[in-house]
């Protein structure tokens, strides 16, 4: 393989029509700088001819990593994937889910970020398909201990937390409909700025995170990722900016599904928890 200058990490979990639609919105760009890697977590057979439809993708090495690993943990797979093939981190890295499509302006976007020593992580502007709303920014401001003590009591209940998503997934749709209704996205205009962790499901990573000592080595199994990524940010002394102008689509849960599972409640719990232990001391 080249040396590319922007490397895609995209970490498949039983999301093969996902993944098609996302190679498919890579296929619109310039890909002769991009090198993509598609770790596949999944723990369901894939569709017989899913193989020979991603042969056509000339930039893409697909690994399939036995178990699975977390999002984090597949991400890391692919990066140590490409660094025994290369001598060193790219420009940019990308960890995203499949669930998401890129625009075409995306990566032209991205160079204007050029040469930015301060600069960690890009959060790009992910749209919702379904809610009709920026993710982005994910957090602003760092959670002060009242709302970890929060989430902690919130993820003692597989219930509790299925209760509290109802009522979240409420509110998006209500909001989502007065903002489509209103032309929301188009008049409220928003501005690149500062703010504290990006949205996991497309982050936008400078070789100075990598090269300063910042790792994907989350210290647990799921979730949590975009805290782990904010505090990483913090202590390399590294900005996390927020920039509307380079935008995904997000069409989310394709892997987990909207509701939680008592594992994935677990891996909630266990998340919260660990976040606690590493960066609230």
């Amino acid at each position: 393989m080249n040396q590319s200058d922007i490397l895609i990490i995209g970490v498949i979990y039983n999301t093969y029509p996902e993944t098609l639609r996302y190679l498919d919105s890579l296929a619109q760009v310039e890909t002769s700088n991009i090198t993509l890697i598609l770790v596949d977590n999944s723990n369901k057979a894939k569709p017989p001819d899913f193989l020979q439809n991603i042969k056509k993708f000339r930039f893409l090495r697909y690994l399939e990593s036995g178990r699975n690993l977390g999002y984090f943990g597949g991400a890391r797979l692919g990066l140590t994937h490409y660094l025994a093939n290369h001598p060193a981190v790219p420009q940019w890295v990308l960890v995203t889910n499949v669930d998401i499509v890129f625009t075409p302006l995306f990566f032209q976007q991205l160079n204007k970020f050029n040469h930015q020593k301060k600069l960690g992580v890009v959060a790009p502007s992910i749209i919702s398909k379904k809610w009709n709303a920026d993710y982005n920014p994910k957090i602003s401001n760092r959670y002060p201990v009242s709302k970890l003590r929060f989430y902690q009591f919130l993820y003692t209940s597989f219930l509790f937390h299925n209760l509290f998503l109802i009522a979240a997934y409420s509110k998006k749709w209500i909001l989502g409909r007065q903002r489509e209704k209103n032309n929301h996205m188009k008049n409220n205009p928003q501005e690149t700025k500062k703010i504290y962790a990006p949205h996991g499901s497309c982050m936008v990573f400078t070789h100075t995170y990598f090269d300063l000592g910042g790792t994907l080595d989350l210290p647990h199994f799921l979730f949590g990722e975009e805290v782990f990524v904010a505090e990483t940010a913090a202590r390399l002394c590294l900005d996390v900016i927020y920039d509307p102008e380079m935008v995904v689509f997000d069409y989310e849960h394709a892997s987990t599904g909207f509701f939680v599972t008592p594992e994935i409640n677990r891996y909630n719990r266990q998340a919260i928890q660990s976040i606690r232990n590493c960066f609230y001391p």
